[in-house]
């Protein structure tokens, strides 16, 4: 197991740990679950922004769902779940951990085509993003339980508090995944950002993308929306883009509490960021997310 050389945390410490992990797996659950109810609510699954939209709010929601067991764990200072919790607490938050980002991806994608590639997009159809959901759901749990399988491993992490993928372990098996996760996701991230600066030169419309009243978002406010994800995409799993980096170019096998404990508090808490974005931008998505003197308009199918 690795070894933590310095920082190790006090008992009050661990239990401020716990309270972040609360108060992170709280907030990232209701935010994104308003952003759930919002969209099934008032019936915009047929639009393709929706549909993706969704998905990202769920898998944000998957990210933070095992808070209880991280949180537990730091309240008593040591992993309390055993083995067989690890791997099912590592599966259930990397399905999220790796859904998350291909969504947003997903969206700048679907801008992009929105954007540039208008035939190509209005030729998609429903069931066309709905597979292209499924993809990305199919590839993050691929993801998420090669490890059980074999492929790297889940074991305790060198806070001994919470599971996650072992960083500090430098054989082929781990060193391999580690290496061709960080390629991926990095190329993902870079192609996403060029894709959306493309959609960002055409965003000077201020139409809707259907000829309806009752859509809630502008073409323009849509880019700035996924742009905003793509930032707290980076705000969230930068770290841990750079830890998984910096873990096979020093070939350490310790590290200190407290760079084992950001990365992850990093995530779970820029879970609770995505609600923002639709409140910022659009009154009646505020208004029915927080009340208001607006009636929501169900959307025409």
């Amino acid at each position: 197991m690795p070894s933590v050389n310095t920082g190790e945390f006090s008992q009050l410490e661990h239990k401020g740990v716990a309270v972040l992990y609360f108060l992170f797996g709280v907030c990232g659950v209701l935010t994104n679950s308003f952003v759930l109810k919002t969209f099934m609510k008032d019936g915009v699954l047929v639009s393709p922004k929706s549909i993706l939209h969704l998905n990202l709010a769920l898998s944000n929601i998957l990210v933070v769902l095992g808070f209880p067991f991280s949180g537990l764990s730091s309240w008593h200072g040591q992993w309390v779940f055993g083995f067989r919790g690890c791997q099912m607490y590592g599966v259930e938050s990397y399905t999220g951990g790796m859904a998350c980002p291909v969504f947003v991806f997903t969206l700048c994608l679907e801008r992009y085509l929105a954007n540039r590639q208008r035939q190509i997009y209005d030729a998609m159809t429903t069931g066309t993003w709905w597979m292209i959901a499924l993809a990305v759901w199919l590839h993050a749990i691929t993801w998420a339980v090669l490890p059980v399988l074999g492929w790297s491993s889940y074991s305790m992490e060198a806070s001994g508090v919470a599971c996650g993928l072992s960083w500090l372990k430098h054989d082929f098996n781990h060193a391999s995944f580690i290496v061709v996760m960080t390629i991926e996701y990095g190329i993902l991230y870079l192609l996403a950002f060029f894709l959306l600066k493309l959609a960002k030169g055409h965003q000077d419309s201020t139409t809707v993308l259907e000829v309806n009243t009752s859509n809630w978002f502008t073409e323009k406010q849509l880019v700035w929306i996924t742009f905003s994800f793509l930032m707290f995409v980076g705000i969230g799993w930068g770290p841990y883009g750079y830890f998984g980096v910096w873990s096979q170019h020093t070939k350490t096998t310790s590290i200190s509490m407290l760079a084992v404990t950001l990365p992850p508090l990093f995530a779970k808490a820029s879970a609770s960021f995505y609600i923002i974005p639709y409140l910022v931008t659009s009154d009646r998505f505020r208004d029915a997310v927080l009340g208001g003197d607006n009636q929501v308009v169900k959307k025409d199918q």
